[in-house]
């Protein structure tokens, strides 16, 4: 089940939104055998707008009604997009379930270099530095003493040195 927000993705494209209406109002479904079609047709498929069957493209109406039928998304949810963090929230509950999910990023009881910690944050925001203050800032994540060494807190203790055990 798509959400109203893949839906209206699928139809922002014209080429697709006039293949959907094609689609539409052939009673029998528009026959699929042209590869443009199938080219365009793919997305549309793939959201649940349209299904392809016996060689035809039938349109799934109750598509809309499900999706409206959804919880709510989940607020994360709207902070990225294609897997991308768009914007990093103020200070508050969403900021803090933001950093959350992103410490679920971590194994506990790894240690973690300064760029490996960047290499799973980077693909998620530009401003990957920040991530990672935020994350060491709110308890997520600690960093040693010297900065050379990061660790999910729950396993990974710093040592009296200001090191972790193994870094």
């Amino acid at each position: 089940m798509a959400s109203p927000e893949a839906l209206v993705s699928a139809l922002a494209d014209p080429e697709r939104l006039m293949l959907f209406a094609r689609i539409c109002t052939e009673p029998d479904g528009l026959p699929g055998d042209d590869r443009r079609t199938a080219k365009l047709a793919n997305r549309l498929v793939s959201a649940g707008l349209v299904t392809l069957a016996e060689g035809r493209y039938r349109p799934v109406p109750e598509a809309f009604r499900d999706a409206l039928a959804r919880r709510p998304a989940d607020p994360l949810d709207a902070l990225f997009r294609r897997g991308r963090l768009t914007a990093i929230p103020r200070p508050g509950k969403l900021r803090r379930a933001l950093l959350t999910e992103l410490a679920g990023k971590f194994e506990p009881g790894r240690i973690y270099t300064e760029r490996e910690v960047r290499e799973k944050l980077a693909p998620i925001h530009d401003d990957h530095a920040a991530l990672r203050r935020f994350l060491v800032d709110e308890g997520l994540l600690q960093r040693s003493n010297d900065g050379r060494a990061y660790g999910r807190p729950a396993e990974a203790r710093p040592a009296a040195d200001g090191s972790f055990a193994g870094a």
